[in-house]
C-alpha cells in the first residue's frame, strides 16, 4: 500500500496534514494521533509533517515484513527485540527508496544510500511515541499492560543511533569567508553581466534577499515570512513576526518563523534598497498587491505575484552554490553561522562582556535568554582567539630559549 502525506489549507488559513492511502483515504490512527497528541500540543505544521513522514516509513516497514501493529496490539502482542532491530535497520533507508516504481516495498539488502543519523534518530523517536499511543489505545488493559507498553517505547528509543553532541566542526566550521561572500554578491549585483538571471527586477529581489540574510542572520523561513508592513522606514527597523496559519498566504507549504519575535535595526542604505524594490519592481509584478509579503515570484505562470515558496528559494540558493567551487558550501544556515562569527568579533572590538554579548545575541537571533545556543555560535571565534593566545605563548617561550643560548 503506497502512502502519501497530503497537505491542505482550511478557510481560516490553518494548515493541515494527513497520511492517506493510494485511494486518498486517511489512515485512522495516524490522523487521531496527529489531532489528539500533536495538534493538541500546539505543535507546528512542519513538526507534524515530519512526524507523518516517519509514520509513512513505519508503514513501509510493516508492509515489507508483513506486520500489522493494530491487529497485534488488539491481541496484546507487542514487538519483539528482533523486530525492533529490523525497524531500526529499515529506518536507515531514504523514504523515496522504500517503494519501487511498481509501488512495492524495496529490498533493504545491498549497498543503499542511508539517511543521516539525525534523520534516523528523529524517525525512531516519533515511531516510539506513536507505538506507545497506538498500543495504549488498542491493547486490552491488564495489570501490567501500561508497564509493558512503557518498556516497549523505551526499547525502541534505545535503538536510536547514538548522536552525542554535534561535532565541533559541524557547529563552528560551517561558514563562508567575507572574501567569498563579497565575490558572490558582486556576481548577483543587479546589472552585472555575470548574473545568472536576466530580468532586472528579479536581480533586485535576489540581491536584496541575500543582503538581508548576510546582514541579519535570520532564518530562511523568517526571510520568506517578511511583509512590507514589518519595515518601519522612519526608524530603519524590521520586525520578525510569527505568522503561523496566515489566511492571506497562498502557499500550502508556508514558511514559518521558528524563533521569537523581535525588532532588528537596519542601516539606511539597506532600507533604501528595500524601498526601491517595493516601489519600482515588486509593484509591477501582477498579483503582488493581493498580499503584503515582501518577496514575490516574478516569473510568469500561475504563481506569478505569489510569495516566493521555500522550494523556489531553495532553487535560488542552489543556483548560487553552483556558480563556483568556492560557493559550494553556501546555504542559509552557513550565512547565519557567519553572521554570528562577525557579531562576536564586533563585540570584542567594542569591549562587550561575554554575559552581555550572550544576551544581545539571544535577542537578535530570537532565542530565549536561557538557551545555550548563543554560546555554541560563538565557538568558532573563541577557537580563533584561543589559537592566537597559544601561538603567542609558544612564540614567547621559543624566544626565551633562543635568547638563553
Amino acid at each position: 500500500m503506497q502512502l502519501s502525506v497530503r497537505r491542505f489549507q482550511g478557510e481560516s488559513g490553518e494548515r493541515f496534514s494527513i497520511l492517506v492511502d493510494d485511494t486518498g483515504m486517511p489512515l485512522y490512527y495516524p490522523a487521531l494521533y496527529v489531532t489528539a497528541e500533536m495538534r493538541g500540543a500546539s505543535l507546528s505544521i512542519n513538526t507534524i509533517n515530519n512526524a507523518l513522514s516517519a509514520l509513512k516509513a513505519m508503514h513501509a516497514w510493516q508492509d515489507y515484513y508483513g506486520h500489522d501493529l493494530e491487529s497485534r496490539f488488539k491481541r496484546s502482542e507487542l514487538l519483539l527485540a528482533h523486530e525492533i532491530h529490523s525497524l531500526r535497520d529499515f529506518m536507515q533507508i531514504p523514504l523515496e527508496h522504500m517503494w519501487s516504481r511498481e509501488k512495492k516495498v524495496v529490498s533493504i539488502k545491498g549497498g543503499q544510500t542511508r539517511v543521516a543519523k539525525d534523520n534516523q534518530y528523529n524517525r525512531m523517536t516519533i515511531i516510539a511515541e506513536y507505538v506507545g499511543f497506538l498500543a495504549g489505545k488498542l491493547c486490552p488493559a491488564t495489570a501490567t499492560s501500561a508497564k509493558d507498553i512503557k518498556a516497549l517505547v523505551a526499547q525502541i528509543k534505545a535503538n536510536r543511533p547514538k548522536m552525542g553532541d554535534k561535532t565541533e566542526a559541524s557547529r563552528t566550521e560551517v561558514h563562508l569567508d567575507d572574501v567569498v561572500l563579497d565575490a558572490l554578491e558582486e556576481i548577483i549585483r543587479p546589472g552585472n553581466e555575470a548574473n545568472p538571471v536576466t530580468d532586472f527586477g528579479l536581480q533586485m529581489r535576489n540581491a536584496l534577499m541575500f543582503a538581508i540574510l548576510r546582514l541579519t542572520g535570520i532564518r530562511r523561513g523568517e526571510l520568506l515570512n517578511l511583509k512590507i508592513e514589518d519595515f518601519d522606514f522612519a526608524k530603519s527597523t524590521v520586525k520578525i513576526v510569527r505568522r503561523a496559519d496566515s489566511s492571506d498566504d497562498p502557499r500550502t507549504y508556508q514558511p514559518l518563523a521558528k524563533t521569537r519575535e523581535r525588532t532588528f535595526p537596519l542601516i539606511p542604505e539597506l532600507m533604501d534598497r528595500v524601498h526601491e524594490y517595493i516601489s519600482k519592481y515588486r509593484s509591477k509584478v501582477p498579483g503582488a498587491r493581493k498580499h503584503g509579503y515582501l518577496f514575490v515570484t516574478h516569473r510568469q505562470g500561475k504563481t506569478v505575484g505569489w510569495p516566493i515558496s521555500s522550494s523556489g528559494f531553495g532553487k535560488f540558493i542552489g543556483t548560487l552554490s553552483s556558480l563556483a567551487d568556492d560557493f559550494s558550501s553556501l546555504h542559509t544556515h552557513a550565512l547565519r553561522h557567519h553572521w554570528n562569527y562577525i557579531f562576536s568579533k564586533q563585540c570584542d572590538e567594542r569591549g562587550t562582556t561575554p554575559e552581555r554579548e550572550e544576551k544581545l545575541r539571544s535577542y537578535l537571533m530570537g532565542w530565549s535568554e536561557t538557551s545555550e545556543t548563543a554560546g555554541t555560535y560563538n565557538k568558532r571565534h573563541i577557537k580563533e582567539e584561543a589559537g592566537k593566545a597559544v601561538t603567542g605563548l609558544q612564540s614567547k617561550y621559543l624566544g626565551r630559549l633562543t635568547d638563553g643560548r
